[in-house]
């Protein structure tokens, strides 16, 4: 008889896991005795980074259990060929999840301005954004002055999934430069598979009483000075980054276990949604 497999259906558009069906996403791929497990992106004719990372994150912590895992690529080839371009499909290779990816060439993205990539330390981020910013100066998609603030974004970001996370598969980044309705603009995403943000507040015994949900838990995350740590000096690069988000035309959007936060100029809003298994932050600036 044949094994049992677990069949995760991506949506047709797919700019995030808020996005898709919570019956389907309702299975944590963090703990153990998971069934083979295959990610069906069949139908999709469009996925956005924050989902690129989701693919990345959810295949990644099925293979650490041992699961055999596969992606099963789209129809669309156009989709295929944006996400080899990633790096996406390497990453999953790399790890020994099954990706068919004949057929699909290889292209050379200037909008990608940092491939799917994994990091464990402080010393791989600052690698990545050194990397990150030679290609910015390279490829002319913008003002020099902006370069350092992609940078320092993404720098902030890896740090706290290095630092918080605790995830088995360590974390992943992803930068990509990004031409749409509302004007060019780039998206730095970070994700990992670790505790979630809940988890990481609880270790500070100040903070247990006040996060009893993932939502009310990424609300107290962005405010200055809190962290999971207690120590005073710490807690304050998302509180800032937050607050860059106040500018015009930039968004922020933090997921967390089953809650979710959107932080922009217009408004700032928390709830439940699809389980993420550990955290992504999506972060959007205008180029």
């Amino acid at each position: 008889m044949a094994q049992a497999r677990r069949t995760i259906v991506i949506p047709e558009q797919f700019p995030h896991v808020g996005f898709t069906s919570p019956r389907s996403f309702s299975d944590d791929p963090r703990k153990p005795k998971q069934l083979p497990t295959d990610i069906d992106m069949r139908a999709c004719e469009f996925i956005g980074p924050a989902a690129v990372l989701w693919c990345a994150v959810y295949a990644l912590l099925a293979k650490h259990q041992g699961c055999d895992t596969q992606l099963l690529v789209p129809a669309n080839l156009g989709v295929c060929v944006y996400l080899k371009s990633t790096g996406l499909m390497g990453v999953l290779q790399d790890a020994e999840v099954f990706v068919d990816d004949r057929g699909i060439r290889d292209q050379d993205d200037k909008q990608v301005v940092l491939p799917v990539s994994r990091f464990r330390t402080e010393t791989q981020v600052d690698a990545l954004v050194e990397a990150a910013s030679e290609h910015l100066m390279n490829a002319d998609l913008t003002a020099a002055n902006l370069i350092p603030v992609v940078g320092s974004v993404f720098a902030e970001l890896a740090s706290n999934a290095v630092q918080h996370s605790d995830s088995p598969i360590g974390a992943l980044g992803f930068i990509q430069f990004r031409r749409t309705q509302k004007g060019n603009r780039f998206i730095c995403v970070v994700a990992d598979g670790g505790i979630g943000i809940r988890a990481a507040l609880e270790r500070n015994p100040n903070l247990r009483d006040r996060v009893p949900y993932d939502w009310s838990a990424i609300e107290l995350a962005v405010q200055e000075r809190v962290s999971g740590t207690g120590e005073a000096t710490r807690g304050i690069g998302l509180y800032y980054i937050a607050q860059d988000m106040q500018l015009a035309g930039r968004q922020m959007i933090i997921h967390s276990g089953q809650g979710w936060m959107s932080v922009s100029a217009l408004n700032d809003r928390a709830g439940r949604t699809t389980l993420f298994p550990g955290t992504l932050v999506s972060v959007e600036i205008p180029a």
